[in-house]
């Protein structure tokens, strides 16, 4: 039986070479002037230019040399072309980290120069998705894409939600062109405020309660802090829930650098009628000691958007930490503070609209929150254990002091004078505990990873709603519930790994039980309302050849209800859905990669108001079918361009009712991206995107002609370029500027979108062209 241990490096005379800056993905290309000389001074030259760590050890290099290597590469080409013919090969640990060890002796004709081989990493990680790594992503058994730093640096966007257009599946209605209330619907799937989707930051929840209450009316990310962003549509329900019918969604920060480091960073967006939006950065950090790092993250956006009354204000203030205690334990942590004051322009009628999108007749609307929020997770490798081979534990704790609110004018008509100002101020206070054990057998003809978790989440909840008559100036309480929720999740999986673990099988299954207590101070109403469910999975993989992936996975998943959907008599279900997916990643060569996938969601049980009881009840459904595909070329003749497409179809239907057969609601059937970079003149780089999302209809009944109030209607298609330049400036002293320019909405396409949340009734204007300008100092 094999037992995996660290590579025995204190034995000979090995080199770990450091980063001086952030450490590059393995997969962004980097400008690289690499002497010919000996093979050990160019592997040191290539760690210090592409900021990775190579570990190797100095009898392997000994003797052998290698040619100069000058132009733009990934760490992994650079490699390849240095240890070519030199009976060497590469193991990727991970997208920072690479290890040059002995190729296998084989006949010379079958010896593929440098082969790359992707390797688990020497610490076993309690998390089916891993660290979200290139080769991590094209093993995963399920749909599974990525949105890179080089992607969100474009100063052509506008915020994180904007450059999740890219993922196919994946839609947003952007509401403000800031990214602070985003609008995210995957698969067709949405709801107001980003409800139906699980959003995560490092693995932490961000919903203000993550099962009472999952729509993201406050939103306590910004694009300056985040690094990519990892989009799993699917697979991943067994370990990930609630709320995970249509995926996944983790927003993963900048990694803490070896070496201190610190960044100052102005973004300031132009747009039409003389507003401007300033995004300011600045982050440093680095590690004190040889195990213990910090990274402080300061990020605030203040001005105006595009359109009347857009004032905004938001703070997001961040201090993380990595405290590698030894060999065996770590333990990363945060402390986050964020604040947002925001001004919303709302809908417009039909005629203001066509007037002028820009302009705001809903004065009194506004939105203003704030977040304080700690977490950390503790992991300890525990060895050899029994009959398993590595065993490692993990233990993640979060808890979170949040509030929100949203001040709007009644009634909702857009060009009507408001008789009434209404507020809802929502306080929450959430405390979470997540242990996990990971165990491996790692045998000669099968492998097995075992995977056990459970989830602890407590969550107190403050919603009141208040009137004003604006002609008297009266203040009458609307709401004043209070919700107290307890919920418990238990999970296990097996990873078997067959045929050199070239196929995996993945078993799973997943215990959710939730309490909600719910109180009215005003009538003195209580209830209770208890779900419980077990949601089984499976997902295979299987690497048929070098070149092709093949994946399926079926797993049932479920929403939670919600805590303003107890408020009645009567007991209400989670909602439930079946999740099956198949799709295959084909890469025929380096430099072209193809992803197709096949999906089909049967989302029933969902809670709906049935008025003639007067309660809610389990008894929506919809059926959500479709394909989605995305290439990435990087043509040989071509190395400094990169291209990206995709594309998805959906067809989602009502299941019953008085309207079964119809579409659902804000899903578009067509989705299409393309996009390119270009590398030029050695620092140069220029990109182009575009989006085209097709029409959609903004209610059950399908109404295709807007009415009186503009309510309903059906959504027009539109097709949406952008553009961006950039130039990277290295001085003399080792720090880097870039200067880049960008502008969103190239062709300045009028398109709108409706129902959006506190502004439901008329055409909500998508953000028109604008002009950004940004300086980034790296040193």
């Amino acid at each position: 039986m094999k037992h995996r241990r660290p590579l025995p490096l204190s034995a000979l005379t090995a080199s770990l070479l450091f980063a001086l800056a952030t450490p590059a993905q393995a997969q962004d290309k980097v400008e690289l002037d690499l002497p010919g000389s000996s093979l050990d001074k160019a592997l040191n030259a290539l760690a210090r230019q592409s900021s990775v760590q190579i570990i190797f050890a100095s009898d392997l290099t000994a003797g052998k040399t290698t040619q100069a290597l000058k132009g733009r590469y990934t760490p992994q080409q650079a490699l390849s072309q240095l240890l070519e013919r030199s009976g060497l090969k590469t193991r990727v640990r991970d997208d920072h980290t690479f290890i040059i060890v002995p190729a296998p002796t084989l006949e010379p004709a079958a010896i593929k120069p440098a082969e790359v081989e992707y390797i688990a990493p020497m610490v076993i990680r309690g998390d089916v998705l891993g660290s979200a790594t290139d080769p991590e992503v094209l093993a995963y058994p399920g749909s599974r894409s990525m949105v890179k730093d080089a992607d969100l640096q474009k100063a052509s966007v506008r915020g994180v939600d904007d450059a999740l257009q890219r993922v196919p599946g994946v839609k947003i209605f952007d509401e403000t062109g800031t990214g602070a209330l985003p609008q995210i619907s995957v698969r067709g799937l949405y709801e107001s405020r980003s409800g139906r989707v699980q959003a995560l930051s490092d693995g932490i929840p961000l919903a203000l309660a993550p099962y009472g209450q999952t729509g993201l009316s406050l939103f306590p990310v910004t694009l300056a802090t985040v690094d990519r962003i990892d989009v799993v549509r699917g697979g991943a329900a067994v370990q990930y829930g609630p709320n995970n019918v249509g995926g996944v969604i983790n927003f993963i920060s900048k990694p803490i650098p070896k070496q201190w480091e610190t960044t100052l960073q102005e973004r300031t967006t132009f747009n039409a009628g003389g507003h401007q939006l300033w995004d300011t950065y600045l982050g440093t950090g680095g590690y004190l000691t040889d195990h213990f790092g910090l990274q402080l993250d300061l990020n605030t956006l203040n001005g105006d958007t595009a359109r009347e009354h857009s004032d905004s204000d938001i703070q997001n203030y961040r201090l993380r930490g990595q405290w590698n205690i030894d060999d065996d334990r770590d333990l990363s942590f945060g402390v986050q503070h964020y604040e947002a004051d925001m001004d919303l322009a709302g809908a417009l009628s039909v005629k203001d609209y066509k007037d002028d999108p820009r302009q705001s007749t809903r004065p009194l609307d506004r939105f203003e929150g704030d977040t304080d929020r700690v977490w950390g997770t503790y992991t300890q490798q525990l060895g050899a254990m029994g009959p398993f081979d590595s065993v490692a534990f993990s233990w993640t704790n979060f808890a979170h002091n949040s509030y929100r609110n949203f001040v709007v004018g009644l009634p909702f008509t857009p060009d009507g004078a408001a008789v009434t100002q209404q507020d809802g101020p929502r306080d929450f206070k959430v405390w979470g505990s997540e242990p996990r054990l990971s165990m491996i057998i790692d045998g000669d003809r099968l492998s097995q990873t075992w995977l056990l978790g459970a989830r602890y989440v407590r969550e107190d909840i403050d919603y009141k709603v208040n009137r004003q008559s604006l002609a008297t100036g009266k203040t009458t309480p609307f709401r004043d519930w209070t919700f107290d929720d307890e919920a418990k999740a238990f999970y296990v999986s097996n990873a078997i790994g067959l045929l050199d673990n070239r196929l995996t099988i993945t078993p799973g299954v997943r215990y959710e039980n939730a309490t909600m207590h719910y109180d009215d101070g005003i009538t003195g109403f209580q209830h209770e309302n208890k779900s419980e469910e077990w949601l089984p999975g499976l997902t295979v993989g299987y690497q048929a050849s070098d070149d092709w992936f093949v994946y399926a996975n079926a797993q049932k998943s479920l929403r939670p209800p919600q805590v303003t959907q107890i408020v009645k008599e009567g007991d209400v279900g989670a909602e439930l859905a079946w999740n099956y997916e198949t799709g295959v990643r084909y890469t025929p060569w380096q430099g072209l990669r193809v992803d197709v996938g096949l999906y089909r969601i049967d989302f029933s049980d969902q809670i709906v108001y049935n008025a003639t009881i007067d309660r809610f009840v389990n008894l929506g459904s919809t059926r959500h079918q479709g394909i989605e595909t995305e290439v990435f070329w990087t043509p040989s003749a071509l190395p400094d361009l990169d291209l990206h497409a995709s594309y998805a179809y959906l067809d989602a239907k009502q299941r019953n009712g008085a309207f079964k057969d119809n579409e659902v609601p804000f899903a578009s059937r067509n989705q299409f991206n393309v996009d390119g970079r270009y590398h030029f003149a050695e620092h140069w780089t220029y990109s182009l995107d575009g989006l085209f999302v097709s029409s959609a209809y903004t209610d059950a009944a399908n109404t295709g002609s807007e009415d009186a109030t503009a309510s309903v209607g059906k959504l027009p298609a539109y097709w949406v370029w952008n553009t961006a330049i950039e130039r990277q400036f290295k001085l003399q002293d080792h720090s880097v500027l870039t200067a880049s320019a960008g502008v969103s909405n190239l062709f300045n396409r009028e398109y709108y979108f409706r129902g959006i949340d506190t502004s439901p009734w008329g055409r909500q204007p998508a953000p028109q062209r604008s002009l950004t300008l940004g300086l980034n100092y790296r040193f």
